[in-house]
């Protein structure tokens, strides 16, 4: 039997987890998570509340005690592409935190910084060494990794959503990768190539402007209006407020899109992977596709034995495939 592994990817409104053996999907879960538990950054508001609710949805999916990976909201990482110069590993974590003085506050030491070395190409070198690297508050990984122990879970591995994207495209060899995240805050757009993100962009525009048009159009709160929204009810994805905000998302994916092709010239890119869980409604996949001129991607294809959650469970899955110690 293979090694067994789990990843959770803890959103604002759901919460992703992908259960694997070696790089193959075995279950794929995506439970909606209580009001207020979470805020809308994704930073847990209520840890109790969750601890307990993270014990409950352990017990009712009858979770393997196996070491498992947390990919961390973006509010709670930066991850970037760097080059340093040779050095040291100890002068490297010394010298690390200042390519994120725009993001750490306070004493440098308050944060953990970690880093993946890149494939250096033709003439890189010459200018250092190129790295992925990340910053992270070291008490909220601290309390994540309490949090899950109380609820059962052995969290071996936190990381951010990029590296979990770059894990994903290595352990399916592929070379170049746009990933758009339809989530409900925010709406991301990633470009990976090898082993490194070559774009990113985050647009405030997700799943929750959807929410409050639905809610205003019929009368509910926006909790419900979530429901109402993923199942279509009265054909409310018909509306022109729906349709304008999905054609907003997509002409600003069409311009990162446009930027990075413009960029890299040799960009061989097919076509985009939507993921998370705007990437379930129809009227903005075809939006998408119609404004934005590219072809939709299945996210099935880098996550073998998953099927209808893939594109919610992308991060989560992408995790567990980073080798879980």
């Amino acid at each position: 039997m293979g090694k067994t592994r789990l990843g959770f990817d803890l959103g604002s409104s759901s919460m992703k987890i992908a259960l694997l053996r070696d790089d193959r999907v075995v279950r794929l879960e995506e439970i909606r998570l209580p009001e207020n538990l979470v805020d809308e950054n994704g930073c847990i508001t209520l840890p109790h509340a969750f601890i307990q609710f993270l014990k409950q949805t352990r017990k009712e999916l009858s979770l393997p005690r196996v070491p498992a990976a947390l990919v961390l909201p973006p509010s709670q990482a930066i991850c970037r592409l760097v080059t340093m110069p040779h050095m040291t590993t100890d002068q490297l974590f010394m010298n690390l935190p200042y390519e994120f003085t725009d993001f750490i506050q306070g004493v440098a030491d308050q944060y953990f910084c970690d880093y993946a070395v890149c494939q250096s190409l033709e003439g890189e070198e010459e200018n250092g060494l190129p790295m992925m690297a990340a910053v992270a508050s070291k008490d909220a990984l601290a309390q994540y990794v309490r949090m899950f122990s109380q609820a059962g879970v052995r969290l071996k591995t936190i990381l951010p959503q990029e590296m979990a994207l770059i894990q994903l495209a290595q352990a399916q060899k592929a070379e170049e990768c746009c990933f758009v995240d339809l989530g409900h805050q925010f709406t991301r757009i990633t470009v990976v190539w090898r082993d490194r993100v070559q774009a990113t962009r985050q647009i405030g525009v997700g799943g929750r402007n959807l929410d409050l048009l639905v809610a205003d159009e019929l009368g509910v709160d926006a909790f419900l209006a979530g429901t109402y929204k993923m199942g279509n009810y009265r054909d409310i994805l018909s509306s022109p407020g729906v349709a304008d905000v999905c054609e907003h998302i997509a002409v600003e994916i069409l311009k990162v899109i446009n930027f990075y092709q413009f960029t890299y010239r040799s960009s061989t890119l097919e076509g985009v992977y939507l993921v998370g869980g705007g990437a379930a409604i129809p009227a903005l996949r075809k939006a998408i596709a119609d404004v934005a001129g590219v072809e939709l991607l299945e996210p099935e294809t880098l996550l073998p034995g998953a099927q209808e959650r893939a594109a919610a469970g992308v991060f989560a899955a992408g995790a567990a495939m980073g080798g879980v110690k």
